[in-house]
């Protein structure tokens, strides 16, 4: 991969040093947060743009999380009221 020298800021520097994760190259930053800037633009993410789950399939999918949280929250409310008596 061909690489160039670019002059920034401290400034600009300090910034990409705080956003920098572990061991990550500052190329890798300014890749990685050019990806955040694009999904905030669209305001999407890669997944809509892939078409995985149409709105009715993700609808669906939420109701049955929200369905099975509360089916859970019962079991373990009358576990505990098992317990406690």
């Amino acid at each position: 991969m061909r690489s160039r020298t670019i002059t920034i800021s401290d400034h600009t520097y300090n910034i990409l040093n705080r956003r920098r994760h572990g061991t990550e190259r500052f190329d890798d930053i300014i890749v990685r947060m050019e990806a955040q800037l694009s999904r905030k633009k669209t305001g999407r993410d890669i997944m809509s743009f892939a078409g995985v789950l149409n709105d009715d399939m993700a609808e669906g999918i939420r109701n049955k999380v929200v369905e099975q949280r509360g089916k859970a929250n019962r079991e373990f409310q009358e576990h505990v009221k098992q317990r406690s008596t």
